[in-house]
């Protein structure tokens, strides 16, 4: 996914407050992209939000939420413009098909 030397990744990443993503990959020892694995469709709204909220207290500028469902109840939804606006994180909704390419779903990866 990163074979670039610059990139390292970590399964089950802790932060300095205790909480856990998923995977980080950082970039020269700094965060570069937090992802978090989902697999319900119930609360996806609030669950995105609070990725995003642990992404932003850590320091990663990207996060990509790997989702298997269909995204309709994100869709045109508030909170994207939230997290982007007030919490200055990118976020993508991204199927676990589309896992591989994570790197080139950010512009500046």
């Amino acid at each position: 996914m990163f074979p670039d030397p610059e990139f390292e990744t970590r399964n089950e990443f802790t932060t300095e407050d205790n909480s856990r993503v998923d995977l980080a990959v950082l970039r020269n020892g700094d965060p570069f992209l937090a992802v978090e694995f989902e697999g319900s469709y119930k609360w996806m709204r609030s669950r995105v939000l609070y990725d995003a909220v642990k992404a932003d207290r850590e320091g990663f500028k990207n996060l990509a939420v790997v989702y298997p469902f269909k995204q309709r109840g994100l869709k045109n939804c508030w909170i994207f413009d939230f997290i982007e606006g007030d919490l200055d994180v990118a976020v993508k909704i991204v199927h676990p098909d589309d896992v591989p390419d994570l790197r080139g779903i950010f512009d500046d990866a």
